[in-house]
């Protein structure tokens, strides 16, 4: 019986290793997205921006042009690019600019100029979307 089970999980094992990632590039003149195949499901290329901004001041090398998956969050976008630390859920820190809490100066982020309504984990990119973290005294 424990032989059997031993080549099923074998077996199981070796058909996801077969069923892996693929992924193929399309070049299509209309737009600048390209399209993956990963695990049988086509998901397009987003062209985003994610910039970085202390006391009210860009951070002009931290400004980074960035392809991703669609399906990619904020959160997931920034780690890919950027040094983070996290503590209890929020970030405490990116590339080493720390948040302050005796000055009350925390990360946040926006999205096209718009304040971000729900965490970074959860807020779900679209092609051409500009993210903006701050860390800025709360006023």
């Amino acid at each position: 019986m424990k032989l059997i089970k031993l080549g099923l999980i074998g077996l199981t094992a070796l058909s996801l290793a077969a069923c892996g990632e693929t992924s193929r590039q399309v070049s299509d003149s209309s737009t600048a997205q390209s399209t993956s195949l990963v695990e049988g499901q086509v998901k397009e290329t987003l062209s985003i921006v994610i910039a970085l901004e202390e006391d009210g001041k860009e951070v002009d090398t931290a400004t980074k042009k960035l392809e991703v998956s669609e399906g990619t969050s904020v959160l997931e976008a920034l780690k890919k690019e950027y040094e983070v630390v996290e503590e209890g859920g929020f970030i405490a820190s990116i590339e080493g600019m720390k948040q302050n809490d005796e000055v009350g100066k925390y990360w946040m982020y926006e999205v096209n100029n718009t304040e971000a309504t729900v965490g970074a984990a959860e807020y779900e990119l679209q092609d051409g979307d500009e993210v903006k973290w701050f860390l800025n005294a709360s006023q």
